[in-house]
């Protein structure tokens, strides 16, 4: 076999940062019980912003790069949320787009301007198939909407970034109460195994009743067997609306006895999108999030006219925006992210960060000085003190340990594994790596 890895270049404003990029810090996630954990088995924590509706004009010129990488720099998200509409034009105005049933290149052609900048940045991404109305096998949305996560686990199934919401909020025309789990959970049983014949591992979550706002029939009657593997339940609430706070936020509470939550869509203003900032209930809301160490994902960004917006008018589609550009929710998410999330150094590789072959992200510490080379199926790292050197898979699945122990100069480490690509992860005193090569 040989070996060969791709020589790396540190930008200058890197140098400043000591925390891995969130995929190199965090790795491939799982379910373990009640709690999303992350490769190393400890709770993982994504906070970031949901985009609106894809196919609102509102929305849909924020997707793409510059401002994921805006997101990722300036308000320090972890995760961002592709809200990929499912539906045809709902609003029949003049700048809207159609949906993926009636555009399905443009819809995926649009979702993959974020999905790959996501992966190119070192963040999480959901891919959301947004709609109220995916419950419907007469229609044909079932096999629409197979064919669309079809699509994306074939594509981007390898990377550990990638998280899939395949029902953002069952609502209208599929359930006849806030707790009828039954329409939604036959769905789930035909589209999990469609994703999981392609990518049996990423993260998936599955909508549950009252626009993914009511657990308590979900948590006594749980998905089984293979399609609860690494499964979490969505929960969305807006943080302002009473009886989001008193009756769901209970119910929510103790479902987590029970099931996993993934919050993949929150707000600070009303179910509406409108009313005022209750920060007594936001707060309330927050404490809980933060105690149950629970991933999030904020709603809306946007400039539609709600309260709920994160963007003003004035914010340009290519991010770089002052505090002018945001609203009163768009300030205490920023605000938010940037207290709870850390800065992070992402070191890039080649590659396009688009289409079939999204940049490669390897994120190091600046201090780094393992002087890292490979020759003659054999990798030279120079280790000072306790150190460790561990081959994983590209989703962070550990393959094996090279070296455990302590080194004072250059170990040598012969590799034997089955031709593709891995990632050589190096941790000691000042020194955390994660080098990616490929193997022949």
């Amino acid at each position: 076999m040989k070996i060969t890895t791709r020589i790396i270049a540190v930008s200058a404003f890197a140098l400043n940062f000591a925390v891995a990029a969130p995929i190199d810090d965090i790795g491939a996630l799982s379910v373990q019980g009640t709690q999303v954990v992350g490769a190393n088995g400890q709770p993982a924590q994504l906070r970031g912003m949901s985009y609106y509706w894809s196919h609102s004009h509102t929305a849909f010129p924020f997707y793409n790069a510059n401002v994921v990488n805006w997101l990722a720099e300036d308000w320090h998200v972890n995760l961002v949320r592709a809200a990929m509409a499912f539906e045809t034009n709902a609003w029949d105005q003049k700048l809207d787009k159609n949906g993926y049933i009636s555009d399905p290149s443009g819809t995926i052609q649009q979702a993959e301007a974020v999905i790959d900048a996501a992966i190119a940045k070192g963040i999480y991404v959901i891919i959301d198939l947004h709609t109220h109305w995916a419950n419907d096998s007469a229609n044909g949305r079932w096999n629409k909407a197979a064919e669309f996560f079809e699509y994306m686990a074939t594509k981007y199934g390898k990377y550990p970034n990638v998280i899939y919401e395949v029902y953002n909020e069952p609502g209208t025309e599929t359930w006849t109460g806030p707790v009828d789990w039954n329409p939604i959970k036959p769905y789930l049983e035909f589209i999990i195994p469609k994703i999981r014949a392609i990518d049996p591992d990423n993260l998936i979550i599955a909508g549950t009743p009252a626009y993914s706002g009511n657990l308590s029939a979900v948590a006594s009657d749980p998905l089984t067997g293979t399609n609860a593997v690494n499964v979490a339940y969505a929960f969305h609430f807006y943080a302002s609306t009473d009886d989001h706070l008193n009756r769901l936020l209970p119910i929510a509470k103790s479902a987590l006895n029970t099931i996993p939550i993934f919050i993949s869509e929150c707000g600070l203003t009303n179910a509406d999108g409108n009313g005022s900032l209750n920060y007594n209930s936001i707060n309330q809301f927050w404490q809980w999030i933060d105690e149950a160490k629970l991933s999030w994902a904020a709603w809306s960004l946007s400039n539609t006219a709600e309260t709920s917006a994160a963007l003003q008018t004035s914010a340009s589609t290519s991010g770089n925006w002052s505090e002018s550009d945001l609203t009163p929710s768009g300030t205490w998410l920023r605000n938010k992210l940037r207290e709870q999330n850390p800065e992070w150094s992402p070191i890039t590789g080649g590659g396009s960060g688009g289409g079939d072959n999204p940049s490669e992200i390897i994120s190091r510490n600046a201090a780094s000085t393992s002087s890292f080379h490979f020759a003659n199926n054999t990798i030279s790292v120079s280790l000072n003190g306790q150190s460790k050197v561990e081959l994983l898979d590209l989703q962070g699945r550990m393959v094996r340990t090279l070296w455990n122990g302590i080194a004072n100069g250059s170990v040598s480490m012969s590799v034997d594994a089955k031709p593709g690509l891995y990632l050589v992860r190096i941790q000691g005193k000042n020194l955390h790596e994660t080098h990616k090569v490929a193997v022949k």
